[in-house]
């Protein structure tokens, strides 16, 4: 298999909204899971101001060969101004999960 898993990394300011665009990337095969976890305090400084929000973390699975469409998505479906979305290549993944994987996403 030459595509690689690649897991990318974004939050949200609910719940709902995080449950919302993951079932929309699930629905268009971009992605093939996403693990939704404990909410999270996030510190950060805004237009020169420091702030500390509550953020519902989503770790979303895919391949690389989506990654970046579903990185767009993510950006097109987010409420933020500017979303914190990261992704990075997991290509020592267990071969079993990254061919099912593989076959959760949108050729």
């Amino acid at each position: 298999m030459t595509d690689k898993p690649a897991l990318i990394y974004t939050t949200f300011g609910s719940s709902a909204e995080a449950h919302q665009v993951a079932r929309t990337l699930l629905d268009e095969q971009l992605i093939a899971c996403a693990n939704h976890l404990a909410p999270a305090v996030s510190q950060y400084v805004w237009e020169g101001e420091l702030c500390e929000e509550r953020e519902y973390p989503v770790l979303l699975k895919t391949m690389k060969s989506a990654a970046k469409a579903a990185m767009a998505r993510v950006k097109a479906l987010h409420s933020y101004d500017t979303p914190a979305i990261t992704c990075w290549s997991a290509d020592d993944s267990d071969a079993d999960y990254a061919k099912w994987l593989a076959g959760q996403i949108a050729k």
